[in-house]
């Protein structure tokens, strides 16, 4: 399902490419919304669980339970998908693009220059885009851009010289498999509290 949905929304893109062809000032916004550190920050692992989180928090006050239950799925996919990354990133301690003389591969190591795979920002965003249903109809335009918004991701990330493209891709299938993994664990963790809340109702004889 996965992998129609993404072809689906490939074909979208390219079909929009055709159909609205940029003008150059159009292109160059693009590219500098792209690099842009404001979309850097806001990409972080903290900053999109923080984002998801408040988002679930806000929507407690609405009767919207689709909507808790992608919001809760996402903060949860974000927060193992970073917890996950952080721990790569210093285990494998790959050089970043833009650091300059150092060697390619160091192993274990804490300074920045040597966290680039796999990409924290690209595997949160992809845990974002996995925890949305994938069905027929608005949810599955949903789910492609969020495909498309982890690809965006994914070029900001190699524009800025932060990451190689396999960092990018082994974050991404990182967040992916972690959405994955979460929607898998749901529906037993929920059969598990409904029958706790069933077996609460029953009458002191029956316990």
């Amino acid at each position: 399902m996965l992998s129609s949905t993404g072809i689906k929304g490939l074909l979208a893109y390219r079909a929009l490419r055709k159909m609205n062809k940029p003008s150059a000032n159009t292109t160059q916004n693009k590219e500098n919304f792209i690099t842009s550190s404001t979309l850097s920050k806001a990409t972080t692992p903290p900053s999109v669980v923080a984002i998801t989180g408040s988002a679930y928090a806000l929507s407690k006050m609405t009767h919207a339970p689709k909507v808790q239950r992608f919001l809760l799925k996402s903060t949860l996919s974000a927060s193992v998908a970073g917890l996950f990354n952080a721990g790569l990133k210093r285990l494998i301690g790959r050089k970043r693009p833009r650091a300059e003389s150092s060697p390619e591969i160091k192993g274990p190591a804490l300074k920045d220059k040597f966290n680039s795979m796999p990409s924290g920002h690209a595997s949160a965003v992809a845990a974002v885009a996995g925890s949305i249903p994938r069905s027929s109809g608005p949810l599955l335009l949903a789910s492609a851009a969020g495909l498309a918004a982890t690809a965006v991701i994914g070029k900001s990330r190699t524009k800025r010289d932060a990451h190689h493209l396999s960092d990018v891709l082994v974050g991404s299938c990182l967040g992916f498999g972690v959405a994955y993994a979460v929607s898998k664990l749901e529906k037993p963790v929920e059969d598990e509290v409904e029958g706790l809340k069933q077996s609460s109702h029953l009458p002191n004889r029956f316990k």
